[in-house]
């Protein structure tokens, strides 16, 4: 059995209850990193706010992994909708996630990102 506190930390960006029973509203990351993860591997979902320490939440299990150039979510609509949804932005275009998220991290749409999907253990 593996233990929680062993386990590597991502940073999940969303508004819930520290409450485990809450279900996480996204099933989806977009970051930098973490080129070695695979499918199956546990995490920690941790809820970080400025100035303070990530909050764990629950413990995720990966679904699958794939670097992806962010202008994918551009170039094809529906795919962008759906993964911005996914993200937990269901209120963005993928246009509009790709460029909120090029602002935030000082990058272009053509930069390859690591793409995670995850479920609740």
């Amino acid at each position: 059995m593996t233990h929680s506190w062993k386990l590597p930390v991502i940073g999940i960006c969303v508004t819930v209850s520290a409450d485990p029973s809450v279900k996480i509203s996204k099933d989806v990351r977009r970051t930098f990193g973490f080129r070695d993860l695979q499918p199956g591997a546990l995490l920690k979902a941790a809820v970080r706010t400025q100035g303070q320490l990530g909050v764990t939440i629950k413990v995720i299990r990966v679904v699958s992994v794939r670097k992806e150039a962010l202008s994918k979510m551009e170039h094809n609509h529906e795919y962008g909708q759906q993964e911005a949804a996914r993200e937990g932005y269901p209120h963005l275009s993928g246009k509009e996630f790709v460029n909120c998220f090029c602002k935030k991290y000082k990058v272009v749409p053509s930069t390859p990102v690591t793409r995670i999907e995850f479920t609740d253990v």
